[in-house]
């Protein structure tokens, strides 16, 4: 645990930021001198400063504040400002959760060094890292060193790389690496939970994690994302933490918190996740692995030998229950435990009780570590898996997913129907003042859905609104022809077509966004021709390019037209004249029978609400509001956003949807797309 600042003895007592933060965003205060030389001359932004005092205040008060801040507002010096003089003035540290790296290197190495030079206030900030994501210098030298006993030939040359690496790295991050290494090289070099000798490691002086963490204790500001964010809040419901006690946290992109929330709350399990594990103790057909390196033949050897075949023979069974091929589907709802044939929990305990007798007799420290490491993963991995089988993690949903385009694999999965309770009893009720900020958090006007899903509520709310002139830069089209998007054989072709009507009116410089892979394949495969003879550059998500290729393209070619799924709907930043058409093809309700959602729905039902009008439709309102967000980044951005749904103009909840987004000149058009 990265231990604390040593605070003021009354932290509230003498607690007064508002006129400090007032003055510096004022028309006349440090904020504006700081630019009036600048490239960009300063503008005055009311909602920044209105923001911002909000802000001060819930901090002031010890509150719980929910704010949505429209896109322009500059939020991120609106938190900042007021968390950074609390900080300074009690002698605390104070947390900042992101969750795209985009926003914390932003915060880092733009936002953080202005404020480092104008706020008038010394303090020290520090992106707080994951352990997993610094290499160890001692395991490196073990690996190195028992190389041919843990791997197959040729990975010498990834692990001298590695070496070369470590002699020059001031940091140690797998971030600051430009060739990332293999999963299981890194894992077998990287910081881990539980494998740790602290100041009896040799290589403690040296060591990247400790001078990380020492930089951490005596900083102000602490920048961690939502993935660490939410593992502490996890580990601190078992006793353990890794961050410091803190009593003011701000979430940014806070509208990612349920999911994030779930994914930590909940459990995932692979056949890949125990391979991973096995590998490290006992390869059968190479003979490779620590219990090779520690000659331990006998029972451990053969019980690691059987658990392979017994952990492919779980996941085969468990394919053949969920019978993917047949249902059409990726996804099945465990209903109730599982009866299987193979038990795997069973050689894992026998397994692990092996494993144990075997650390009593191995006498080199770092060795020891590594085997109780390995002891400690698997035990997380056996009840995590039992867990499963027999559904013991209450008010749950389980389910098994096959995932995968190269290797197919079933996965095992559980994640709390409802998140809020146990966010409000790890963390609104702990910390003193969590601010949760956005551009989209608010349903008709309301963050009331927000604070309840995250179990913040009651909780004090504001939205501050954009400072961009909507009316003039942005229009909404809305052919009202278009056939019934859940006709597929009649909108297929029509949705087709009319791509291909609307980027060429804007020669590309287009985001088209989809619900479903199927239905944006099928618009690839019916355009591609169209764009080639157009001379327009199609990237489709999915076709070899990654997320951070595709756009980096989008942004240096001219006139691209991107087909994106559900990662380019959110965290995208295209600023300019790259991107002046936004196409939606369908409103973005999530498919109803996806285990999670479906239980989110029932639970809705067994309270006697209304699924769809209390989960469906807020959530697809808020990716609504995401997607047409892409559009309008900076004061001078101008285009517009085509919805291909009719339902958005037909339907009764549709005027929702358009009440959501900013005042804009909204026009329904007939189009020769539609089928009538």
């Amino acid at each position: 645990m990265i231990a604390p600042r040593t605070p003021d003895s009354n932290p509230s007592a003498s607690l007064d930021i508002r006129a400090d933060v007032d003055r510096f965003f004022s028309p006349g205060g440090e904020l504006a001198r700081a630019r009036q030389n600048a490239t960009h001359p300063f503008e005055y932004r009311p909602q920044q400063q209105q923001m911002a005092g909000e802000v001060a205040a819930a901090i002031e008060r010890q509150q719980h504040l929910a704010i949505e801040a429209g896109t322009g507002v500059g939020k991120s010096f609106a938190y900042l400002v007021p968390l950074i003089l609390a900080a300074v003035q009690q002698k605390i540290q104070v947390v900042v959760s992101t969750y795209t790296i985009s926003l914390q290197e932003q915060l880092m190495y733009k936002d953080i060094p202005f404020l480092q030079q104008h706020l008038g206030v010394d303090f020290k900030a520090v992106l707080v890292k994951g352990r997993t994501n610094y290499l160890c210098l001692r395991r490196l030298a073990r690996t190195r060193m028992l190389e041919g006993d843990l791997f197959k030939a040729g990975k010498a040359q990834e692990l001298d790389a590695i070496q070369a690496w470590a002699d020059t790295t001031a940091e140690g991050s797998l971030q600051d690496m430009d060739q990332q290494p293999s999963a299981d090289i890194w894992s077998s070099v990287c910081c881990e939970h539980g494998n740790c000798l602290w100041q009896k490691c040799p290589e403690y002086k040296p060591c990247f994690l400790m001078r990380a963490r020492a930089e951490a204790q005596d900083a102000h500001l602490l920048i961690v994302n939502h993935h660490l964010l939410f593992s502490d809040l996890a580990m601190r419901v078992v006793g353990g933490s890794f961050l410091p006690d803190y009593r003011y946290l701000v979430i940014d992109e806070a509208h990612q918190m349920e999911a994030v929330a779930s994914d930590h709350l909940g459990l995932r399990l692979s056949q890949y996740m125990f391979e991973h594990w096995l590998r490290r103790l006992y390869i059968p057909d190479s003979k490779k692995g620590l219990l090779s390196y520690l000659r331990k033949g006998g029972e451990p050897v053969h019980l690691a030998t059987v658990l392979w075949d017994e952990v492919l023979a779980f996941f085969v069974e468990l394919d053949q229950w969920a019978d993917f091929q047949r249902r059409e589907q990726s996804q099945r709802v465990v209903a109730r435990p599982l009866t299987l044939r193979s038990h795997v929990t069973d050689h894992m305990d026998r397994l692990i009780r092996a494993l144990k007798v075997v650390a009593e007799d191995v006498p080199q420290q770092d060795v020891h570590a590594e085997l109780q490491s390995c002891i400690r993963r698997g035990e997380d991995m056996r009840n995590a898996l039992h867990a499963f089988i027999h559904q013991s993690c209450e008010d749950h949903v389980y389910w098994v997913e096959q995932q995968g385009q190269r290797r197919r694999q079933v996965v095992c999965y559980a994640a709390p129907i409802e998140v809020g309770p146990a966010l409000r009893a790890s963390l609104f009720d702990e910390v003193p003042c969590v601010v949760m900020t956005s551009a989209t958090l608010s349903v008709n006007q309301s963050l009331d859905y927000f604070t309840q899903r995250v179990g913040a509520e009651p909780c004090p709310s504001v939205r501050v609104g954009s400072p961009f002139d909507y009316e003039r830069q942005m229009r909404i089209l809305i052919p009202r022809n278009m056939p019934d998007p859940n006709d597929a054989e009649a909108f297929v072709p029509a949705c087709i077509q009319a791509i291909q009507r609307y980027t060429q009116q804007t020669s590309g410089h287009a985001f088209v966004l989809f619900t479903s892979d199927r239905l944006m394949r099928q618009a690839a495969e019916g355009t591609r021709a169209f764009f080639a003879d157009a001379s327009i550059r199609l990237l489709v998500q999915g076709d070899g390019l990654s997320r951070h290729a595709m756009l980096e393209a989008f942004k240096q070619e001219p006139g691209c037209v991107l087909f994106g799924l559900d990662s380019f709907w959110m965290g995208v930043d295209v600023p300019g004249d790259a991107l002046r058409n936004v196409i939606i093809t369908r409103l973005p309700f999530a498919v109803p029978d996806q285990p999670l959602i479906k239980a989110r729905m029932d639970r809705i039902r067994e309270k006697g609400g209304e699924p769809f009008m209390e989960y469906s439709l807020p959530e697809a309102i808020l990716k609504f509001r995401q997607g047409v967000g892409r559009l309008i980044r900076t004061g001078t951005d101008e285009g517009v956003v085509v919805v291909l749904d009719r339902r958005i103009i037909q339907k009764r909840y549709g005027r929702l949807f358009l009440k959501s987004i900013p005042s804009c000149p909204v026009e329904i058009i007939e189009d020769e797309s539609g089928a009538g």
